[in-house]
C-alpha cells in the first residue's frame, strides 16, 4: 500500500552515517519540564532513553504520524507527515515537483527543505478490480532520504515521475536525494533553482521490489488505504 513508508534503522547507525545532531529530538521527546540545567547531568540514562524515544519513530509511518526529519547543520527534529491545509479534510502528505514553485502551499516552503530517513516504501499495482501490494527498496534494504518542505511542525514527501523498474507498480514515486546532493538540498541560501535537478527519478538499477503474492483474504485496512504519491 502506499500511504505509508518503514524506517527500520538502528539509531546509532543512522546517527553516525548521517552525522546528525540530535538534541531537538531528545528535548522534544523526553523531557518535557525538564529545564536546560536538568538537561546537563542526563547521560547514560539519555541515551538509553533516545533508544526508546527513537523507536517511536521508526517501523510503519502512516499519514498524520510524527516521523524523523533531517534539517539544515545535519539537525534531526520530529514532524508529523502531511501538511495541514485549510479547506482540505486531508493532510497533503506529498508535492509534487513539477509545480513547487507554482503552488501557494508549497511556494513559501522551497527554502525549507528538509530529508526524512526511510528503508522501503509501498504502492499498490492494479491488476484488474484488485491491488496487490508492493514494497520498494534499495538493494540489501539500506537506508535512503526522501527529499522534503516541512513547516515547522509537519512535513511532506516530494514525488516525481517513477523510475522505469517501478512504472508497472505506479505512475508516481517519492524523490530520493543522492549522498552528494545532501548538504545542497539542506542548505537555505541555495535558491530552488539551483537543487530543483535533484527531483528526479532514481536509475533503474538502484531500486528492488517485491509483490505479495495474491492472497484469498485481504485485510480490509489494506483494501482502504489511500495512495500515497497519487497527488
Amino acid at each position: 500500500m502506499c500511504s505509508r513508508f518503514d524506517l527500520n534503522n538502528n539509531i546509532h547507525a543512522l546517527q553516525a552515517q548521517l552525522g546528525l545532531e540530535m538534541e531537538d529530538i531528545r528535548r522534544s521527546i523526553l523531557h518535557n519540564g525538564f529545564d536546560d540545567a536538568q538537561l546537563v547531568h542526563q547521560t547514560a540514562e539519555d541515551q538509553n532513553d533516545l533508544d526508546a524515544a527513537f523507536e517511536g519513530l521508526t517501523g510503519t509511518r502512516r499519514p498524520t504520524d510524527p516521523i524523523a526529519v533531517i534539517l539544515p547543520e545535519r539537525k534531526a527534529a520530529i514532524r508529523h507527515w502531511g501538511l495541514t491545509v485549510p479547506g482540505l479534510n486531508t493532510p497533503l502528505i506529498n508535492a509534487r515537483a513539477e509545480t513547487l514553485d507554482q503552488k501557494p502551499t508549497f511556494r513559501p516552503l522551497l527554502a525549507r527543505r528538509c530529508l526524512i530517513p526511510a528503508t522501503s516504501w509501498y504502492e499498490w499495482r492494479k491488476d484488474g478490480t484488485s491491488k496487490r501490494k508492493n514494497q520498494i527498496t534499495l538493494p540489501d534494504h539500506q537506508p535512503f532520504l526522501f527529499a522534503g518542505l516541512e513547516n515547522g511542525s509537519e512535513a511532506t514527501i516530494i514525488t516525481c515521475a517513477p523510475s522505469g523498474v517501478i512504472a508497472h507498480i505506479h505512475d508516481r514515486m517519492p524523490v530520493v536525494i543522492g549522498p552528494n546532493h545532501l548538504n545542497a538540498w539542506l542548505d537555505p541560501t541555495e535558491n530552488f533553482t539551483q537543487v530543483a535537478h535533484m527531483l528526479a527519478p532514481l536509475p533503474d538499477h538502484v531500486l528492488s521490489w517485491h509483490e505479495e503474492p495474491p492472497t484469498a483474504q485481504k485485510p480490509k485496512r489494506d483494501e482502504d488505504q489511500i495512495s500515497l504519491f497519487s497527488k
